[in-house]
């Protein structure tokens, strides 16, 4: 046999054993790149793909809200965003900003609004008032009111106390009475102090003395309140350091009479010294002590030393 005539038996064998071509056996068949036919003539797809003829994409895995144009494909629907197409920024699709403000995505779901002057509020819904345009003209912690931005003019809400159209006016503090308990109040300009009944304390009578209550003192002791147990505990103290001052002063003074005695008589004593150093005799010693002897004993002295003059 040739190899001419051999040529036609060798063509027969490769189409019986050989490799089949891609998509060109099943009816209809099967997209060439993304599946085969096998012997069933079913379209057998490559990872990635699907459908009768192989022909449909597979999102990735997890992909929420997307679609895909090649295999493993997430690509977002509008109003979607992230990898997987799981965040919705759909917050401004609905214009939720009244009154022409303008939305701003913040992603997740959330938005802002950036109103126009004179509205304000989250979807710019509320109108402005004269309180936040011009501000609040109450006084004394007034609340400044203009109807949600309807009224023309703003008005003030008071606390207790004050009045006039912006609180400016300090009224009786004890309307209505702030103290409790029964407790009388008394106004004292703007303020207010309550005279609590027996058992309260506090400046609205409002906390109840409760720690002698129960009679903690055995043996007939008297109980004190922690306030007046300080004030004794002061007073005690102010009282020690008034009788310990008081006994400083009279040492001080029994001091100063036992110092100044001291040196008086150290003081004789050397005068004493000097006059028995000079003079022996008794007459210059009395005269010196005793003034008024001086005219006697110098006229008893010359009269002795004339008459021994005159002896001798």
């Amino acid at each position: 046999m040739t190899a001419t005539a051999a040529l036609p038996h060798v063509l027969l064998l490769l189409l019986a054993f050989g490799p089949r071509i891609s998509g060109a056996e099943c009816d209809p068949p099967c997209d060439p790149k993304n599946g085969f036919c096998e012997d069933d003539s079913v379209c057998r797809c490559q990872p990635g793909w699907q459908g009768p003829q192989c022909e449909q994409c597979v999102t990735a895995p997890g992909c929420a809200n997307g679609h895909c144009e090649e295999a493993w494909d997430c690509i977002c629907e509008d109003g979607w965003d992230g990898k997987l197409c799981d965040l919705d920024v759909r917050a401004c699709i609905s214009i939720p900003c009244d009154n022409n403000g303008t939305c701003m995505d913040l992603g997740n779901g959330n938005y802002e609004c950036a109103c126009v002057p004179g509205f304000s509020g989250k979807d710019c819904q509320k109108k402005d008032g004269p309180c936040a345009i011009h501000g609040s003209p109450c006084q004394h912690g007034g609340t400044c009111e203009d109807d949600e931005g309807q009224a023309f003019h703003a008005s003030c809400l008071c606390p207790p106390g004050f009045s006039g159209n912006f609180c400016e006016i300090m009224t009786n503090s004890c309307i209505p009475n702030p103290c409790e308990n029964d407790g009388v109040c008394t106004d004292i300009g703007g303020d207010f102090r309550c005279r609590c009944p027996a058992g309260f304390i506090d400046k609205t009578c409002s906390r109840p003395v409760a720690a002698c209550t129960s009679s903690p003192c055995l043996n007939g002791g008297t109980c004190l309140q922690h306030s007046q147990a300080v004030c004794f505990t002061i007073l005690g103290v102010l009282t020690g350091l008034v009788v310990l001052g008081t006994v400083g002063i009279i040492f001080l003074n029994k001091c100063e009479t036992w110092v100044s005695n001291l040196r008086y008589n150290s003081m004789l004593r050397k005068k004493k010294n000097l006059l028995l150093q000079y003079n022996s005799g008794e007459d210059l010693a009395v005269n010196i002590i005793f003034p008024e002897k001086i005219d006697m004993t110098t006229f008893r002295k010359e009269a002795v030393v004339v008459s021994g003059e005159e002896e001798i």
